[in-house]
């Protein structure tokens, strides 16, 4: 009876499923997921290890950071976590950190904290006339060795910096540089115009600047309170 009614038949054809489209809906969804599945398996890849060194006899941090292409040998000591950079071992593996990259937090050690405030020292005044005297009386006591020059000073700029003997210069460090006195002298200093005195050791080559004799660090020149003037006349004692 359903073929007498006109129609019918053809309609019933055009409303079955086309095999044909729901192959082609297949294969495209097949194709979906496996662009899915590649994506994530390329954003699952692991990045690159960093560089590596290995220490090998005779090196040293500075050689090591010339050798590598770093200005300053104390970026390595921070990647590395290193407390005394002269420490190092044969064998030993060095991570790299990319050329010009610093560490966001470096170690807190001295010589990675220039803004920490020294202690507190105590100076002595003393009055001028006296100064005078005292200064004439050395004078005239070869037995001293001491002689009046013009220091000036160095600070936050060299900070970390390879010094003369091969050790990173420390500003607040009781030390100071001269062109010939032999590293590892030790010295007394004192301001003619306050009485200050420090004991110091010479560590470094300088000043370089022609009419000045001694370069105090910025710890010793504030002892002796001569930061203010910049190039002062201080009464050294020692050295030969």
């Amino acid at each position: 009876m359903i073929a007498l009614i006109p129609g019918l038949t053809a309609t019933l054809a055009f409303l079955r499923p086309q095999p044909a489209a729901a192959a082609s809906s297949q294969e495209k969804f097949s194709q979906l997921l496996d662009s899915a599945s590649q994506s994530a398996s390329s954003a699952e890849e692991p990045p690159p290890a960093p560089a590596r060194y290995v220490v090998q006899p005779g090196d040293n941090l500075t050689a090591i950071a010339k050798k590598l292409g770093y200005s300053d040998p104390m970026v390595l000591a921070r990647a590395n976590k290193l407390k005394d950079p002269d420490c190092l071992q044969i064998g030993q593996v060095l991570t790299l950190p990319e050329p010009g990259q610093a560490p966001s937090r470096p170690e807190s050690t001295a010589l990675a904290q220039p803004a920490a405030k020294p202690a507190a020292v105590k100076t002595v005044t003393v009055k001028p006339t006296s100064l005078r005297t005292q200064a004439a009386v050395a004078a005239s006591n070869p037995s001293r060795k001491g002689r009046l020059v013009v220091a000036s000073w160095y600070g936050k700029q060299h900070h970390g910096k390879t010094m003369a003997n091969g050790q990173p210069f420390n500003m607040y460090a009781d030390t100071v540089a001269h062109k010939k006195i032999p590293l590892g002298t030790r010295l007394t200093v004192t301001n003619p115009k306050n009485g200050a005195s420090v004991q110091v050791k010479v560590t470094d080559r300088g000043p370089y600047i022609p009419g000045r004799n001694l370069d105090l660090s910025y710890g010793v020149a504030r002892k002796l309170g001569v930061v203010a003037a910049g190039v002062a006349k201080v009464w050294m004692e020692g050295g030969g």
